[in-house]
């Protein structure tokens, strides 16, 4: 039994004293080493110990919610109390129940204890190593904002229906944000990420070479002409598209109707070589953990197989809607109610390589990154393109200046023409496992 487990089960039993029908603890103890920078030079660097709990209580089918950054006793009995007062206020929800009890299979390789002797000076030297590599990489490179972090996070999670269960990660984050300038000449800003569970994983020079190129390449940009044709998506611009596939797949905003996958579940909705799989027990991944906010077990789950919409994100309020159980995908911190939300989410490759899919293409454009707020219900999307990049004859050719990329992120899932056998890990809370898309039929604008 971790520590912060033991604070809160005995509150279960004075909750429901207290004249609680249900009633959940989170709780989550983090321990942070962080070093910033900025305008390429070291800022500051911080180790803290942040407390933190959020109580549901559910009082004649009415839901209360409280949280605290503090796990003092006091403290979390005066927010039960909270809770308890703004249920009694709260028009009441019939589907709403806590989670029950089920079995909880350990994920493997979630915690290393090499960071338990991981000192801020291992901290700091892993951020001197990172900022040094990318701007010594070459001097047009300028890094305007950067992180690296070492975490301890400790979640326990105990209601009344009996789930009493704990897990400890460690996790090691940095991140890159900047640009290139050469003379006048001044590039896009871009971004790198990455986070890994283990000390022996860090990759902190892949971090610094992949920004830098991507920077620098965003230089000497060219105009071009308007037309429409094919997009060869990076999985970063994978990513910021398919965000709101996810996000149409989540159960509330289908029970809403606010969803392009309105009554499409079972329907063909993309081409046959687009599978979607979320799995949240991968070993050693930074995303995964043995139960999701609201003690359900994570598993493996298929969101698109073969072009066929087979699976919403359900969590226990959404599931009890409908008469079904939840599929795991609870999601948030202490702080918040749970929502909806993906772990590690696997886009599957295809049989091609990215230099083939490029190869077969006469005319089009890489999109590197993509600025765009789709509308959630048509799909419809009108973005800037920054970096982008021209395709000829098979070749890459000038980087262009801002272009404007306007298409149907649910109509375009039925224009994709090749899916790159590489896949890229995008690593962080909510991590993805992407490959590159070629998507027809974009229109691109000048």
């Amino acid at each position: 039994m971790s520590d912060i487990l033991a604070i809160i089960e005995p509150f279960v039993d004075k909750a429901l004293k207290m004249g609680a029908d249900e009633v959940e603890f989170f709780a989550q103890k983090i321990r942070n080493k962080n070093v910033n920078f900025e305008h390429n030079n070291m800022k500051s660097a911080l180790a803290s110990i942040v407390d933190g709990i959020g109580i549901r209580v559910l009082k004649n089918k009415a839901l209360g919610f409280a949280s605290s950054n503090s796990l003092d006793k006091i403290k979390i009995e005066d927010s039960l109390k909270e809770a308890l007062a703004i249920a009694k206020v709260t028009p009441p929800e019939d589907n709403y129940y806590l989670s029950a009890k089920q079995k909880i299979t350990k994920v493997p390789e979630m915690y290393d204890k090499a960071i338990e002797t991981f000192s801020m000076d291992d901290t700091i030297t892993n951020s001197k190593n990172l900022l040094e590599k990318t701007i010594g990489h070459d001097s047009r490179v300028t890094v305007d904002s950067g992180t690296f972090s070492s975490v301890i996070r400790d979640s326990a999670l105990a209601n009344s229906n009996g789930v009493n269960i704990s897990e400890t990660k460690s996790l090691f984050s940095w991140m890159l944000f900047g640009m290139a300038v050469d003379g006048k000449d001044i590039g896009s800003f871009d971004y790198c990420f990455d986070s890994v569970v283990k000390v022996s994983d860090i990759d902190i020079e892949f971090t610094a070479n992949d920004f830098a190129t991507k920077v620098l390449r965003n230089l000497n940009a060219q105009k071009t002409e308007s037309f429409e044709g094919p997009a060869v998506l990076t999985p970063d611009a994978v990513t910021d598209l398919f965000q709101l596939l996810v996000y149409a797949s989540t159960a509330t905003q289908i029970q809403a109707g606010s969803s392009f996958l309105q009554d499409k579940l079972g329907a063909k909705i993309a081409v046959d070589d687009l599978s979607l799989v979320d799995d949240g027990t991968m070993k050693g991944e930074t995303a995964s953990s043995s139960f999701d906010r609201e003690g359900v077990p994570h598993k493996k789950y298929n969101l698109v197989d073969k072009g066929v919409f087979t699976g919403v994100l359900y969590d226990t309020f959404t599931a009890n809607k409908e008469g079904l159980e939840s599929t795991g995908h609870a999601s948030g911190s202490y702080r918040n109610i749970p929502s909806i939300w993906t772990t590690n989410l696997n886009i599957l490759p295809g049989t091609k390589s990215y230099k083939d899919l490029i190869s077969e293409i006469d005319h089009g454009i890489v999109v590197n990154r993509i600025s765009a707020a789709p509308d959630p219900i048509s799909g419809d999307f009108s973005a800037v393109l920054k970096g982008a990049q021209l395709i000829k004859k098979g070749e890459i050719k000038d980087t262009l200046r801002e272009i404007t990329a306007v298409g149907n992120i649910f109509s375009n899932l039925n224009t994709i023409t090749g899916i790159s056998k590489e896949q890229v890990p995008l690593r962080g809370n909510q991590s993805w496992l992407v490959p590159y898309i070629v998507m027809d039929k974009i229109k691109f604008v000048c």
